[in-house]
């Protein structure tokens, strides 16, 4: 085992890394916000702090993609969860139990996979023919992602194929090139420095547990939020 490993951060730690702020930011999106101490400085920290997340999860994402032992039961867990999250998400953000004009972020999980596993089918392929090809997948994705009003809308799903495609280059050209296109958020490129210092090595992993963490906050905030008045009352 190297140094770097003996003293990096594993999948299984950057996965609590992204969950902890998510749900930060959750808390705020849900409840917060709809409380009577109210102060919108600590809520923008809050989802300035949310921020982290996201590039977390498109970086597991596509390190599950090339780990995975079967793609298509990697997708058919992103789907089923996605499934399962969708009326807790709009209890939870929308406060309505079904709100079609939005969808949680597991499908936009669930679109970046597609776009990796058609990819890969020409991913060593690079007549001019298939670099048209390939830019239109990306493009089709991308567009599905919008259509669909999934979180993070079309940029989720260019996020996601951006690090399938630096995933195989020099450790400081894909922090630069991440660093760069989440820095529209100004705390989302903070998400690159235990990004940094990924060491390859899975972790403690508690797959379903993982998985299941979302639903179940979103719908612990979901009920909290559809009941807020009687409860604050």
């Amino acid at each position: 085992m190297t140094v770097h490993q003996k003293c990096g951060i594993s999948a299984a730690v950057l996965k609590w890394i992204a969950v902890v702020t998510m749900v930060i930011d959750h808390f705020a999106a849900s409840i917060y916000w709809l409380l009577p101490y109210y102060d919108y400085d600590v809520y923008n920290i809050m989802r300035k702090i949310g921020r982290i997340a996201f590039p977390i999860y498109c970086f597991l994402l596509v390190e599950g993609f090339f780990h995975t032992r079967s793609t298509a039961k990697y997708l058919r867990n992103c789907l089923l969860f996605a499934i399962i999250s969708e009326i807790p998400f709009d209890m939870a953000i929308f406060g309505k139990a079904v709100y079609l004009r939005g969808q949680n972020i597991y499908f936009t999980l669930c679109i970046g996979l597609c776009a990796m596993m058609v990819l890969e089918k020409f991913r060593y392929k690079y007549e001019e023919k298939y670099i048209i090809l390939k830019a239109a997948v990306v493009f089709l994705f991308a567009y599905a992602g919008e259509v669909l009003d999934v979180d993070y809308h079309w940029k989720g799903v260019l996020f996601i194929i951006m690090f399938y495609y630096v995933r195989d280059m020099k450790e400081w050209i894909r922090n630069f090139v991440g660093v760069c296109a989440f820095a529209y958020e100004i705390t989302a490129p903070l998400a690159f420095i235990p990004i940094h210092f990924y060491n390859g090595m899975r972790g403690r992993q508690m797959k379903y547990l993982f998985y299941a963490i979302y639903p179940v906050h979103l719908l612990l905030f979901g009920l909290i939020r559809l009941n807020l008045g009687r409860i604050l009352g």
